[in-house]
């Protein structure tokens, strides 16, 4: 499942109910305008030329649908209020462990000055370089890639060109690999691994979950892995 997924927190998308809230406010208040209209029409009738009694049952039977409609939506929302607490309720499983997902972009996150991250190659290359970018594009680490057909992990450590340590947050990696030709070969499959931080539950039953400066959807995740994992440390 492709990420984009994986993004800047920033750009986090906001899930709350008060678009619902506010559907049923609206409802509430075209309702109660209705009403009021349909009695002032009755008390205001002339005798002689009273409402037509199909014209007040198909009034009736519209008030009907819209108190149908308001009471639909609360039901509505009482189940999307269930189904976000039993997906928190499962999310608190992530937290503090780390999540494995999706990145074409090659987002990674440095926390606790350890990132790993993953690539896919189609057979054993003869070199593998990699170029870590902070987020003005600029490079600030290179380092010896794997090279085993099939997936590759790495772990950076936050070790920068200039000699320092580089600071926790979001970073970009790249990746160019050769074959014994010296030929440029296909790299696919970006992958990051994601200590999460919280959680979020979404309205369509999926869960946000944040990992410093960046966010992912529990649907993304292909991988669960605890903070001693050998993934991590190999």
């Amino acid at each position: 499942m492709s990420v984009s997924m994986v993004k800047p927190l920033s750009q986090m998308q906001s899930y709350s109910q008060s678009s619902y809230a506010d559907r049923d406010k609206t409802l509430a208040m075209n309702f109660d305008m209705y009403l009021r209209i349909l009695i002032t029409q009755l008390k205001n009738q002339d005798p002689t030329n009273a409402m037509d009694p199909n014209e007040f049952t198909s009034q009736l039977i519209q008030m009907q649908q819209v108190q149908a409609q308001i009471d639909n939506n609360k039901v509505l929302t009482q189940l999307i209020d269930a189904t976000n607490a039993g997906a928190l309720a499962t999310g608190v499983n992530y937290i503090g462990n780390y999540v494995r997902a999706p990145s074409p972009k090659g987002l990674i996150e440095l926390q606790d000055g350890m990132s790993v991250f993953g690539y896919s190659l189609p057979y054993a290359a003869a070199q593998a370089d990699i170029v870590i970018r902070d987020s003005n594009g600029k490079a600030v680490a290179l380092l010896p890639g794997t090279t085993v057909a099939g997936d590759n992990y790495v772990r950076w450590e936050g070790e920068m060109l200039d000699g320092n340590i580089a600071k926790d947050g979001a970073y970009t990696f790249e990746i160019a690999a050769k074959n014994s030709a010296g030929d440029l070969m296909n790299v696919s499959n970006f992958t990051g691994m994601y200590r999460v931080n919280s959680v979020y539950s979404n309205n369509d039953g999926t869960l946000t979950l944040v990992a410093g400066a960046l966010s992912l959807l529990s649907t993304d995740v292909n991988g669960v892995y605890s903070p001693f994992s050998k993934i991590l440390f190999n």
